[in-house]
């Protein structure tokens, strides 16, 4: 029991401190009070107020009525509001001369001014650190001026030192929020990334599978329709169109278990390593692009294998995804892919004579709701590439180039290739 008493205590000191915007741990509110109290005994003890007791007492409910409200009862105080008991009781016990023979030559009574001081600069600010310490300051100039006061200089030091604590205490807690602040923007900067990165890759995996699958699909009907035309006989269209739809089956239970792959790997973690697509894996890419009924020409240069993994998969996941948009805004339409690989430099060319609305294949949506072309440009971005996606004659055509640097391999030694692809002055307005 007293140890959830103590806990709940505890909970109320902190939530205090937070409806301040402040972050200091329960201690230390709590050693600040303490301290004050102890230095309230001390003066009421130097002017014989404890026993018999005196009206001098009553400066303790003054003292410990802001801590308690605050504390036991979570009541937000203004910052003036708070000193003012610890100042009017302060102000109430200087008016008394302590007898100090009882307890030394030294008044406890302004040391609770010093906690006030700085109480109220760590907590509440500068400014109104300020405010407490004059009046502090005035409190003690006309005591000294009236009922006398002993070791005056003293005392202005001890208000000095609380502002100068109280001070410290607030530009340090300052620093640590603003280092919680720029770590949880970092946070967010990184989780927003990462997510960026699996929605391209779960987008990229989706659209060229329901890119194939549609293509066979397309493929099944247009053999129905030529049964119904006469211009094949029903035995050779069911056969063509039961092996499209086994092509788009196969594919469909391909990509589901490539997503419930990918899904399961971000939720537990991958439990086996799994090999990406790189740039020599493009070629099968048109290879199945072709057999599902987009006609693809490739054109490949270059020795493929000593491109860097990073490199060859994002230039296999922006082939993808190209071919993917040509198969959805132009399939009935040839698409040309280059990929060259040369000293010092890499390029993939996708062309297409443009089709569908406005804008290209590749383009963003009318709604807004397109990635396509953000995701391309995020992963030449990624590759230290250069993209180039748009119209250009008649044609749509993606563009990307890599240079030196965007080649390295990760023991630091550039890539060495072959030759040039051919037509790069015909394309170069493209770049």
């Amino acid at each position: 029991m007293t140890v959830a008493i103590l806990r709940a205590a505890r909970q109320r000191i902190e939530d205090s401190c937070l409806a301040r915007g402040i972050l200091y741990p329960w201690w230390v509110p709590v050693i600040g009070h303490l301290a004050q109290v102890a230095c309230l005994v001390l003066a009421l003890g130097q002017r014989d107020a404890l026993w018999p007791l005196d009206p001098l007492v009553l400066t303790v409910p003054l003292v410990l009525a802001a801590p308690v409200a605050q504390m036991g009862y979570r009541v937000v105080l203004p910052w003036w509001l708070d000193a003012l008991g610890a100042l009017v009781a302060t102000a109430w016990l200087l008016s008394v001369v302590p007898t100090y023979d009882t307890f030394g030559p030294v008044d406890a009574a302004p040391a609770i001014l010093a906690f006030v001081v700085a109480e109220a600069t760590a907590r509440d600010g500068v400014r109104p650190g300020l405010v407490v310490a004059t009046i502090s300051y005035a409190m003690l100039g006309l005591t000294w001026l009236g009922p006398g006061i002993v070791g005056f200089p003293v005392y202005a030091i001890e208000l000095e030192v609380g502002f100068v604590v109280g001070a410290m205490l607030l530009w340090q807690m300052r620093a640590l929020l603003a280092e919680r602040e720029a770590r949880e923007a970092t946070w967010q900067r990184a989780t927003t990334a990462e997510r960026e990165r699996i929605a391209r890759e779960i987008h990229d995996l989706v659209a060229h599978s329901l890119s194939v699958t549609l293509l066979h699909i397309t493929g099944a009907r247009h053999a129905l329709s030529d049964v119904a035309s006469g211009e094949a006989s029903a035995d050779d269209a069911v056969g063509e169109a039961d092996a499209a739809l086994a092509d788009a089956e196969q594919v469909g239970r391909r990509a589901m278990a490539d997503i419930r792959r990918t899904v399961s790997a971000m939720a537990d973690g991958a439990a086996t390593r799994q090999s990406l697509p790189g740039a020599g894996d493009i070629a099968a890419l048109v290879r199945e692009l072709d057999q599902a009924g987009l006609r693809v020409e490739y054109d490949e240069r270059g020795d493929l294998s000593q491109l860097a993994d990073a490199t060859g998969l994002g230039l296999y996941r922006i082939a993808q995804e190209s071919l993917a948009n040509v198969a959805k805004h132009a399939p009935g339409s040839i698409a040309q892919v280059s990929l060259s690989v040369g000293r010092g430099s890499a390029r993939l060319l996708v062309r297409n004579p443009l089709g569908g609305p406005a804008g290209g294949p590749h383009g963003r949506r009318a709604d807004g709701l397109g990635s396509g072309l953000a995701g391309m440009h995020a992963r030449a971005a990624q590759l230290g590439a250069t993209i180039r996606a748009g119209e250009v004659g008649d044609d749509w055509l993606v563009d990307v180039r890599l240079g030196q640097r965007s080649l390295e391999l990760p023991c630091g030694h550039s890539i060495p290739g072959l030759g040039r692809l051919p037509g790069a002055a015909a394309t170069g307005a493209a770049t």
